[in-house]
């Protein structure tokens, strides 16, 4: 089995105005070092140019003889040219470690991002182009999409409250039934309680079955 050729490097990058922000008016940058492989072979789609996801080969899986799917490009990544696409495709950092900024919500919850946001939480990997005649990546605008909005958040509080109905008839405590009327109460309220919120920072309250459920699991 080939050996790997591993590598470190430090490099900065561009940071959009703040998390899943789509511009980058405020100039912010970031540092970052890549840790791992030196060479690593991903996929583009042939037409878009595209990257087509994070899935990738190294020397140990013979990536520079592994054949190219019919419609995409193969490109070899050298991560001491490229430490930020190599950091977009392969990560061996434990984000839990980092030191993470807090900020407290509406309604009294904390909401956690680490600080710097790292660079797979700043770019689109798919939306990122390759110029196969300059041999370059397009990062410009290519910035982390939001993964929910306000309108699909409605959308899912509506379900909840609806799929409440019958649990409030079936309650066979008034404490049970008090429970669930808070419940559907604080789901009604999420757009006014949390207005001005970022839609992927909001928390849905919990439902008083996943109340009962965490208080009756083993230790």
């Amino acid at each position: 089995m080939p050996e790997i050729t591993r590598t470190s490097k430090t490099f900065t990058y561009k940071l959009a105005d703040s998390y899943l922000a789509q511009t980058d008016s405020l100039g912010k940058t970031a540092s970052w070092t890549y840790t791992g492989p030196r060479y690593l072979w991903i996929f583009a789609d042939e037409n878009t140019k595209k990257i087509i996801g994070s899935f990738h080969y190294t020397e140990r899986d013979n990536g520079e003889e592994v054949p190219t799917p019919a419609g995409q490009i193969k490109i070899k990544i050298d991560a001491e040219q490229n430490p930020l696409i190599a950091s977009l495709i392969h990560n061996e950092i434990d984000y839990g470690t980092l030191p993470h900024d807090q900020e407290v919500l509406p309604d009294g919850s904390v909401y956690a991002s680490p600080n710097p946001i790292p660079p797979d939480h700043t770019y689109e990997l798919t939306q990122i182009t390759y110029d196969t005649q300059t041999g370059t990546f397009n990062t410009t605008g290519k910035w982390k999409q939001p993964h929910t909005t306000w309108d699909q958040l409605r959308d899912a509080r509506n379900k909840n409250l609806a799929g409440t109905d019958i649990k409030i008839l079936h309650a066979h405590t008034q404490e049970l039934k008090t429970a669930w009327e808070t419940y559907r109460q604080k789901l009604r309220d999420l757009p006014s309680t949390f207005a001005g919120v970022d839609a992927w920072k909001v928390p849905f309250p919990q439902a008083p079955d996943e109340v009962i459920q965490a208080n009756t699991e083993p230790a």
